[in-house]
């Protein structure tokens, strides 16, 4: 078993490996039924398709579909059929992981409102604040700091907050003055509520006796001539049992109530001076922080008198937000390959990156292994039958490093350029992408080669061209096309695959991933 079989082996192992693991977090796996929903959405920005769906914390799909639909975002989702959804369900879209990435989250409702029918509409639809967004709140509060330390600024400068302390002290003596200057009039007026409620508590009994003796004399004296008499002397009689039963409690609670108030005077008293003294304390003390600050001592201080940690601050802010954009712009895909060219039996296996920081732009870069390795040395020998030609050859690691930039847009597809080096030699290609997953490769390559596998002479340089078509929702591609073009001794068929994990598999991967 060769060096790069061994390789290659190990390469499509890890493949299999990995390719199951962004199946199985993708939401959506082989032998799965799913249903389908939609949701309407002012903005979904930083969603893409293929992002989970959660039900209550649990991933149960992923987006299906994003296009535009009358002014709004229509985004099509795709669960497991054993989930139920209810027609007063909420759908948001929230934040994932640690990369930042959108997600929908999906409140299912409740089962007395009945169940939404497939292809059915989330009309309750909410989207979270996004990072950029929380960042320009951030930069709102810090133009209100500084504002709101110019108002104190001004404030200090024009006296007004010292006025208000000078106040405060004012208040404070007056209150002061005032309850000293009235603790003998409320003790003298309580004193005299005490003093009548006793006089009262004397005399109201013998008036009340006085008023049934006139009333059994009038009683006597009209007899029953007049009835109207009679009807007062009645009434007369009521008024005194009345007396005679309210006029005690009432007088009892009138003296209940003047030693209430007396206690509460006298209780509170050591209180009212105590509070009064933490006035004036605490106005002493603003007063002397008051004027540290005018004085430009202490943070606050520090804060109100220079204006450059205000622009400082919100300078800071701006500059820190910078790398999260340039996240979100920019795509990364990882692709686990292997291919075999009939022709000149080339067998490559490899791993390589496509990184595009625009897009309009993206670099690629990979490490591989050819099983016919590369010519690094020719030695020209003479013996009895002539001069012969041999050559050593290196079968280690291989490296692709290209630039491509978009060229012209046509119709719905987009013509690339490429250049740089592609199995360690230089190389020259172009990309027909005809939509997001189905392109038109061609690669020219090893433009100085001369020898092929067992010595054989070859002149024209390497020119393959191939389609690659990626499966919509599973990371796996396939390659088929021409090899070796130019050369037709050694023209043949290219073919090869393997697993291609896109920007959103990989976010969502490290998104998954346990968080300490």
């Amino acid at each position: 078993m060769n060096t790069a079989f061994r390789v290659g082996l190990f390469v499509l192992i890890i493949s299999a490996i990995a390719g199951y693991l962004i199946i199985t977090f993708s939401g959506k796996e082989f032998g799965v039924s799913t249903k389908e929903y939609v949701i309407y959405f002012d903005a979904v920005e930083g969603l893409s398709q293929g992002a989970d769906v959660q039900v209550k914390g649990v991933k149960v799909g992923r987006v299906e579909k994003i296009e535009f639909d009358k002014g709004k975002i229509k985004v099509t989702i795709g669960i497991r059929k054993s989930i139920p959804i209810y027609k007063n369900a909420k759908a948001y879209v929230r934040t994932l992981g640690l990369m930042g990435d959108k997600y929908i989250y999906i409140d299912p409702g409740t089962p007395d409102a009945g169940e939404l029918a497939e292809g059915g509409e989330i009309t309750n639809a909410q989207v979270y604040a996004s990072t950029e967004e929380a960042f320009a709140s951030v930069q709102d509060i810090a133009k209100k700091i500084g504002k709101l330390v110019d108002n104190l600024n001004d404030a200090l400068g024009n006296g007004n907050l010292k006025e208000m302390v000078e106040n405060i002290k004012i208040l404070a003596k007056h209150a002061d003055e005032m309850v000293v200057e009235n603790r003998k009039g409320v003790k003298q007026a309580i004193d005299n509520i005490v003093a009548i409620t006793d006089s009262l508590r004397k005399e109201l009994p013998p008036l009340i006796q006085k008023i049934d003796r006139i009333a059994t004399n009038l009683e006597s004296i009209t007899g029953e001539n007049r009835e109207d008499i009679r009807e007062l002397i009645k009434n007369l009689k009521e008024t005194s049992v009345a007396l005679k039963e309210k006029t005690p409690k009432v007088l009892d609670e009138i003296g209940a109530a003047a030693e209430t108030i007396k206690g509460t005077v006298g209780e509170n008293r050591e209180d009212i001076k105590v509070a009064i003294k933490k006035i004036k304390e605490a106005s002493e003390k603003l007063d002397r922080i008051l004027a540290k600050i005018d004085e430009g001592k202490g943070t606050l201080g520090k804060l109100v008198n220079d204006d450059s940690l205000y622009e400082n601050a919100n300078s800071g802010i701006k500059e820190f937000a910078k790398p999260f954009a340039v996240v979100n712009k920019s795509q990364l895909d990882i692709m686990l390959y292997a291919e075999k060219h009939t022709g000149n039996e080339d067998s490559k296996a490899g791993i390589a990156g496509k990184f595009a920081p625009s897009s309009n732009s993206y670099i690629y870069a990979g490490l591989l292994t050819n099983s016919n390795g590369t010519v690094t040395k020719r030695k020209e020998y003479t013996d009895n039958s002539g001069t012969r030609e041999e050559v050593e050859r290196n079968y280690g690691i291989l490296f692709d490093v290209q630039y491509a930039h978009r060229l012209i847009d046509i119709w719905k597809s987009s013509l690339w350029i490429r250049g740089g080096l592609k199995d360690s030699t230089g190389a020259a290609g172009a990309d027909l992408y005809l939509n997001r997953n189905l392109v038109v490769k061609a690669d020219l390559y090893n433009f100085d080669r001369k020898y092929l596998k067992n010595n054989k002479d070859i002149d024209n340089p390497q020119l393959d061209i191939y389609f690659q078509y990626k499966m919509p929702s599973y990371p796996i591609f396939v390659r088929l096309g021409g090899s070796d073009l130019l050369n037709s001794d050694v023209m043949g068929i290219y073919i090869g695959g393997g697993f291609m994990f896109r920007d959103n598999d990989i976010k969502y991967l490290l998104g998954s991933m346990p968080k300490p």
